[in-house]
Parts: C-alpha cells; structure tokens; sequence
C-alpha cells in the first residue's frame, strides 16, 4: 500500500514540477529568437544554402535560417534575394519569407549574433 502511495507522489511531483522546470528554461531560449526591421538590412551572405548572415546598420548581424526548400534554390549562390516581410516591414520566424527566383521561402528561424570586435581591438585578458 506505502508503495502505490509513493509511486503516486512521485508522478503528481514530476508533472508539477515538470512544467514550472520548463517555463524556467524556456525563456532563455526564446530571447534568442528575434524580429528584425526589413528596411535595416544593409547587406547579406550565405553560410551555405539553408542560412543567411544579415547585417542591419552599422554592425548589427543576424542568422537567419531558411527551411529546407532554400535548398532547391541554391540560395548560397544567388546574387540577389528579395526579403519579404509582413505588413509592418518585420522579419519573424514564421511571419517573414526570403524571395528567390519569385519564390518565397519561409523563415524558420533569426537570432542575433554577438557584434563584431572594432579592427585591431582584442578581447581582454581574464584577471588572474
């Protein structure tokens, strides 16, 4: 009888403490995850076929990351690409598409990536 008992506490634990464990992890995660304004890209390049690098103003990067019909496309070696944003001028995850050869290709995901050291200028040493 003790053991059924504790097998029930056991499993009323794990889905209690199991979703508030997840909206604790979540949240870092989705910060990652960003919109960018269309209109601010001020350049691109291709990784490969599936993820573009785009640079809005002076030094702000992005990784977008298309799905997997960018393939078919060789979008890696396109000379132009059209990005087709929703009707605020937004690039989002499932709510923005990159145009080649008048076809749209959806976005799956765009994370900012950290800003590009000044040239000349190094990381500092850690403190010992």
């Amino acid at each position: 009888m003790l053991r059924g008992y504790y097998k029930g506490l056991a499993l009323f634990l794990v889905l209690v403490a199991g979703p508030a464990f997840a909206d604790e992890v979540a949240p870092s995660t989705k910060s990652l995850e960003t919109c960018i304004d269309s209109r601010r890209i001020n350049g691109w390049t291709s990784e490969n076929d599936r993820v573009l690098i785009v640079t809005l103003g002076a030094k702000q990067r992005y990784r977008i990351q298309l799905s997997p019909s960018a393939r078919v496309f060789s979008v890696s070696s396109q000379t132009t690409l059209a990005f087709v944003p929703r009707s605020d001028g937004s690039l989002c995850r499932g709510w923005g598409h990159v145009s080649v050869e008048g076809q749209r290709i959806p976005i799956l995901s765009i994370t900012r990536l950290a800003d590009p050291l000044p040239t000349g200028e190094k990381l500092a040493e850690p403190e010992k």
